[in-house]
């Protein structure tokens, strides 16, 4: 009989542990789900809510596909701020204007190397990239250091930023012009310079509408 109690007893007691396992199991299991969904959730959801804000902004660009693949790894940076928005778009701008004039000013001249007129050209082309650096600076200082509570210095502001925006813009399409179209300049001349300075237009470009956006926002 004393064997048979013992025994029953182990029984119970093995039951009873593994009964015990199993809701502590459940139990951490349920803990770690709901820990994970508080802690979670919030962040995706803010990070999506930011991603669809520069999606909504990029569908008034041009160049919709180069804004959304540059912008939308500041999502959270930006956090569906339209001033930030515009910073970051002409901080990348300006760094693509950058390289774009580092690699002109380098040009790699090849076995055959530069012509007088590609040359010049090439010249030319550096000095109006580095007007845009300098036009794309000023334009991010004054975004930067914006006043919103006066409406008038506001919309000054922003006149001044768009009018160097643009002429930025302008210089990066007379960069180009100044290879011709005669023929006088190589094609893989041509074909690289404007690899570079294509990009930085459209960068240009798309910068330009996400500052009128932000405009627009305090338009009376």
């Amino acid at each position: 009989m004393y064997i048979s109690f013992t025994s029953a007893h182990s029984s119970f007691r093995t039951k009873k542990m593994k009964t015990l396992s199993q809701i502590e199991i459940i139990f951490l299991s349920i803990a770690l789900l709901l820990f994970i969904t508080s802690s979670a959730t919030p962040s995706t959801y803010s990070n999506q809510t930011n991603l669809d804000y520069i999606k909504t902004s990029c569908n008034l660009t041009h160049y919709k596909t180069l804004c959304y693949i540059s912008l939308s790894p500041y999502a959270l940076k930006i956090d569906s701020n339209p001033q930030r928005l515009a910073v970051t778009a002409l901080n990348l701008t300006l760094s693509s204007a950058k390289s774009a004039a580092k690699f002109i000013k380098n040009f790699p001249h090849g076995r055959s190397g530069l012509t007088r007129f590609e040359a010049g050209a090439v010249a030319d082309c550096v000095e109006e990239i580095g007007d845009s650096v300098s036009e794309l600076q000023d334009s991010i200082r004054e975004l930067e250091s914006i006043n919103y509570e006066d409406s008038s210095k506001f919309e000054m502001v922003m006149s001044d930023v768009e009018t160097w925006v643009s002429a930025a813009l302008t210089d990066d399409d007379t960069c180009m012009d100044g290879f011709g179209q005669d023929g006088r300049a190589k094609a893989v001349v041509k074909d690289l310079v404007r690899r570079h300075v294509v990009k930085v237009a459209r960068m240009t470009s798309n910068a330009l509408a996400v500052i009128n956006m932000y405009a627009s926002t305090h338009e009376k």
